[in-house]
């Protein structure tokens, strides 16, 4: 925040947006229902172990339970008792916007979510695979373009966006788009040189009505700068050459694990997947205009 009256400020959580507390209470019912499977399965596991006379496994699980990794009791415990790792939970939990979703609907999330995991395992271990590459991912892109805080100073010369920023003058030019049914402008500054800091953002999320305000800072900004250096042709050639080889490495993949079946077909159908969202990330690097 500024003291100048002609900066630009703007700051919204994801739960402002109709898709930002949509990919919320998916990611809830996501993560929800696969800890409540967890738990489940375990208190399963210990009740069967101790009514079969299975000391030996119950033994087993509860050490796990106190001592099995990051998730263990006496890993968890210690960090849930900090004061320092509650409040910055507290801190995430206010910007992002979760502690304003309804007990309710989130309770409903978390029981979809486990019956969705389920029957994902029903019908095949590749849909489970498929349903753990995409909800994390796709919520993810949609709540980062409905969730951001940021500043214009035009005195100070500085754009900051989520703890990223870069300066007025190296802004070449702005692509603008508008994302339906959300309110927000979602931009992609291209740069005069490539010299500047690693953490300048490589696009803005802001609501329609400031992008409104801020648009002739912005657009006076890259008029008055000339872009130095363009993406040039090797590197499109680089970009296209990856993305079309891991592509043909992912179809090749799935073809594998189909024609060998069982387990081999679960390793590289996941494979596959992971491979060609990478390949169509190069195509689409390779594609945008310098």
């Amino acid at each position: 925040m500024t003291d100048h009256s002609d900066a630009v400020t703007w700051s919204r959580s994801a739960s402002a947006s109709t898709l930002g507390r949509l990919c919320q209470y998916l990611q809830v019912g996501f993560f929800g229902g696969m800890t409540l499977l967890v738990v489940a399965l375990g208190a399963a596991g210990l009740a069967l172990s101790a009514v079969n006379g299975a000391y030996g496994r119950l033994a087993l699980f509860v050490l796990l339970l106190l001592i099995g990794g990051p998730f263990s009791l006496l890993y968890l415990l210690p960090l849930v008792d900090d004061e320092t790792v509650r409040s910055s939970i507290r801190t995430w939990a206010d910007r992002t916007g979760y502690d304003r979703l309804r007990p309710l609907p989130a309770a409903v999330s978390v029981l979809v979510g486990a019956v969705v995991i389920v029957g994902s395992v029903a019908v095949s271990p590749v849909a489970l695979l498929a349903l753990f590459l995409v909800v994390p991912v796709g919520t993810s892109i949609g709540m980062q373009m409905v969730n951001s805080r940021g500043e214009i100073d035009p005195v100070v010369g500085t754009v900051r966006v989520n703890d990223q920023s870069f300066d007025l003058e190296e802004l070449a030019a702005v692509s603008v788009r508008r994302v339906p049914g959300t309110g927000t402008v979602v931009l992609r500054p291209s740069y005069a040189t490539k010299t500047r800091g690693v953490t300048a953002p490589g696009y803005v999320s802001m609501p329609r009505d400031v992008y409104e305000e801020a648009r002739p800072l912005l657009e006076a900004a890259a008029s008055e700068t000339e872009r130095t250096i363009r993406q040039s042709r090797s590197e499109r050639v680089v970009l296209v050459v990856f993305g079309v080889g891991t592509l043909v490495g992912a179809v090749g993949a799935a073809f594998l694990g189909f024609e060998r079946g069982g387990d081999a077909r679960v390793i590289l159908s996941y494979i596959a997947l992971l491979v060609g969202c990478f390949g169509i990330a190069f195509l689409a690097l390779a594609a945008r205009e310098p």
